[in-house]
């Protein structure tokens, strides 16, 4: 496997995805702005850790990305407590079932999609750091 390819594919999509989060908010489409803030966090500590050269990543906690991620920079040690909310929305924003058959629709307000995309803000930020300019 080219991990590094894998690291640019990934980060791509990372970068798409975010781009499309205010789109989501504006349309006032604020579950899918939760999830897909999860979807953006995981794709760029995904595309982080293949830079790093991991070969299989198997999880989808937020959380856990950001603690093997910590192997590699320090700075996800403590990032990972910040955006460990993020979690919540990878079933959550996506299955009425979850929440006790609540739709996510109807559930989520704009105050929580607007802190969801500042946690993944974070995540990408910090991976653009230490990634350090790959191209867009």
């Amino acid at each position: 496997m080219n991990t590094q390819r894998e690291a640019d594919r990934w980060w791509q999509q990372a970068l798409a995805d975010f781009a499309f989060l205010p789109a989501a908010r504006q349309a006032a489409r604020y579950d899918t702005c939760c999830f897909l803030a999860q979807q953006t966090a995981r794709k760029a500590l995904k595309a982080y850790l293949f830079h790093e050269g991991e070969e299989r990543i198997f999880a989808h906690s937020i959380f856990n990305l950001c603690a093997m991620a910590a192997q590699y920079a320090a700075d996800f040690t403590e990032l990972k407590e910040r955006v460990k909310p993020l979690d919540v929305y990878y079933a959550e924003g996506r299955y009425s079932y979850v929440r006790g058959y609540v739709i996510p629709a109807r559930h989520y307000t704009e105050r929580d999609a607007e802190q969801a995309i500042e946690l993944a803000e974070a995540v990408v930020a910090l991976a653009w750091r230490l990634l350090e300019g790959r191209p867009a």
